[in-house]
């Protein structure tokens, strides 16, 4: 489409001339057919060398550039609707593959896709529109909501629900169970998981992520929350509405996320903690105890961001601190010496 039509749609204003944008790329890659956008300005200086036709920028940007321009109140999310709009989805075909393993009892609703090797078992329902991929396996009892995609591989494990929109992405695993045992006689004995998942509307779960059934009762992640590849969300956790959680975190049994939380790559949860709404906590933390609503926390253990990097700076000046000791230890003993 032309810049124009572009900045037309995304309510923003263009300047510059009016170029035509065949494709999405970075500022420092992209070529005279691109779009590229300015959301931050640590990439500023970038501007001035882009080989991009086009930009999404915002009113805060007054640099040099060879560019035309388009001024958006957000860029991020004004690069967003230009990817929708310029690399539409495929439309696939309504249809079951005749390989696909369905059970009798089964009714798929309008519009709905199943790819090859597909098995779905007894008492499921799938709502319009849903899309299932190749390979996928769908347990006894599971309901399905409209909208839905749900890539290649992915197991879902008896008596789960899934909301409207809710994806799926490769490989994703709901509803195993969860990791519970009795320690009886020496051994562990393993302990029934008998309850279910429930994803609510407009969950996405990342590519090989797995989110265990509850003991008894639910494993609930609330609507609009976003869970990157490989995740792993034990037994019991409720993650509160439109959280985020990067790759490889895992929680332990009975976490309690609020709403509206982020959560950087490679958290640990302890379980049986409580995580405050609007809490922010930073990759590689290692979380044991409650975290308080709106709070930043950081490190093994997380504690609140700010004193954490004050630990931090001390650390760094332990070694000429250590130096300093041994230093007066030293002259101390001599003048022990010279007491004697």
């Amino acid at each position: 489409m032309l810049a124009s039509e572009l900045a037309r749609e995304l309510e923003g204003r263009l300047e510059g001339d009016d170029r035509e944008i065949t494709a999405v790329a970075p500022l420092d890659s992209a070529g005279a057919d691109d779009l590229s956008y300015l959301s931050s300005a640590k990439y500023s200086g970038q501007m001035e060398t882009t080989g991009a036709g086009s930009v999404l920028v915002d009113d805060q940007f007054k640099g040099e550039t060879a560019a035309s321009l388009i001024r958006v109140s957000n860029p991020y999310a004004a690069l967003r609707r230009s990817l929708e709009m310029l690399y539409p989805p495929d439309e696939l075909e309504a249809g079951i593959h005749p390989t696909a393993l369905i059970h009798a009892s089964v009714a798929p609703g309008e519009g709905v896709s199943i790819g090859p090797y597909t098995a779905i078992d007894a008492d499921v329902t799938i709502g319009d529109g849903t899309v299932i991929g190749a390979g996928v396996c769908v347990g006894r009892g599971v309901r399905i909501g409209a909208g839905c995609t749900i890539h290649s591989g992915v197991v879902i494990y008896r008596d789960c629900v899934l909301g409207d929109r809710v994806e799926l992405l490769a490989n994703a695993v709901i509803g195993s169970d969860g990791f519970g045992h009795s320690r009886e006689g020496g051994v562990y004995l393993k302990m029934p998981q008998v309850g279910r998942v429930v994803l609510e509307d407009d969950v996405l779960v990342g590519a090989c992520s797995t989110i265990d059934r509850a003991t008894f009762g639910e494993t609930r992640v609330e609507a609009g929350t976003k869970i990157d590849n490989l995740v792993m969300i034990a037994h019991n956790c409720v993650i509160g509405p439109n959280t985020a959680v990067a790759g490889q975190t895992g929680m332990a049994g009975s976490t309690i996320v609020g709403g509206e939380v982020q959560i950087g790559g490679q958290v640990g949860f302890s379980g049986h903690i409580t995580i405050g709404d609007r809490s922010i906590i930073a990759a590689q933390s290692g979380v044991i105890g409650d975290i308080p609503e709106g709070a930043y926390y950081f490190g093994y253990p997380a504690r609140p961001q700010k004193e954490w990097m004050s630990m931090l700076a001390g650390l760094r000046r332990l070694p000429d601190l250590r130096a300093r000791v041994r230093e007066l230890e030293k002259r101390l003993a001599e003048l022990e010496d010279r007491a004697e």
